[in-house]
This record gives structure tokens, C-alpha cells and sequence, in this order.
């Protein structure tokens, strides 16, 4: 049996032992935090994107087909005017691009457009080493 003088010092081991367990813990539930935090963010704005591209594409279906090029280009007045006052006046989206390109179906009345919406997700051009990262969604 150990004496009361041998067993000095066991209760603060322990405590300290307990307390680095706890620690390790709340530091990976930290990180999990930081990484849903990051993956509901770049969810928010694929969703936004999409919805945006839906938006201009439902915008061109019900237009004449005839009139689409010229007024959706990049220079026509409905494509600049969606531009100014959705994706860069109405959306939360940060720095967004858009690139909209039409090709001929096979018939006059079809008509293909490729739109690509880019952004610059939020904190990743920080700091001396860290490279800008952009979302992309292509319809």
C-alpha cells in the first residue's frame, strides 16, 4: 500500500490529463465547424448562381428566337440590363462574371446558349500565400 507522501500529485495529473483530452475534443469539433461553415457558403451561391441562370435562361426561351442574339448579347439591352440589376446590383454573389454563348441548332427555330456564372469565394484571396478560388456554374 502506498503511503499518503507517495501518492502526492496523482489528482493534478490526472486533472491535466482530462483537461488535454477536453481540449483535443473542442478542437475538432472547431474544425468541423470551420468546414460546414465553408461548405454552406459555397452551397449558398451554387444555388444562387442557378437560380440566376434559370432566370436569364427562362428570360431567352420565352423571347423570339429570331431576337435572342441581339438582345441577350453581350452588348444587347435585356442581357446588360439583367446584368446591372440582377447579378451585380441584386445578388449576394462577390465579383460575379458571366459569359453567355450562342451556337445554331440544327433548325432556325433552335438555338443553343452555353452561360457560365463565375464568383470569387469570399476569404480565399487572404494573406501573402493564398490563391483566389472561383465558383463556377455552367448551364
Amino acid at each position: 500500500m502506498l503511503k499518503k507522501q507517495d501518492m502526492q500529485g496523482y489528482v493534478l495529473l490526472e486533472a491535466l490529463v482530462a483537461l488535454l483530452i477536453f481540449s483535443l475534443g473542442l478542437l475538432g469539433m472547431i474544425g468541423f465547424q470551420a468546414a460546414a461553415s465553408k461548405i454552406s457558403t459555397d452551397s449558398r451561391f451554387r444555388t444562387e448562381a442557378a437560380m440566376l441562370a434559370d432566370e436569364l435562361m427562362t428570360k431567352m426561351a420565352a423571347s423570339d428566337v429570331s431576337k435572342v442574339q441581339s438582345e441577350f448579347g453581350a452588348t444587347g439591352t435585356k442581357f446588360v440590363e439583367w446584368k446591372t440589376k440582377r447579378l451585380e446590383g441584386g445578388s449576394r454573389l462577390p465579383n460575379p462574371e458571366v459569359t453567355l454563348q450562342f451556337s445554331a441548332g440544327a433548325t432556325s427555330q433552335v438555338l443553343r446558349a452555353d452561360l457560365t456564372i463565375k464568383w470569387t469565394m469570399p476569404g480565399a484571396g487572404t494573406g501573402a500565400n493564398a490563391r483566389e478560388v472561383q465558383g463556377v456554374y455552367t448551364t
